[in-house]
């Protein structure tokens, strides 16, 4: 579960019992997609299974 979001950074609490490990992924949205915009030249846009089949620039 998040517990906190500050800008990027999103804090997480797992339960002892859970199985994630360091090299699993796991995706969130964007929480503002100003901080996005204001802060990434490029966005990837990525299918259902993650990888990025292409970028678009941002322009903000």
């Amino acid at each position: 579960m998040a517990t906190d979001v500050m800008d990027q950074h999103t804090f997480l609490s797992v339960p002892e019992d859970c199985d994630l490990q360091v090299v699993d992924m796991i995706a969130f949205s964007t929480s503002h997609p100003c901080l996005t915009f204001d802060k990434w030249r490029y966005i990837a846009i990525s299918d259902d299974q993650h990888n990025v089949e292409h970028w678009v620039e941002t322009a903000f």
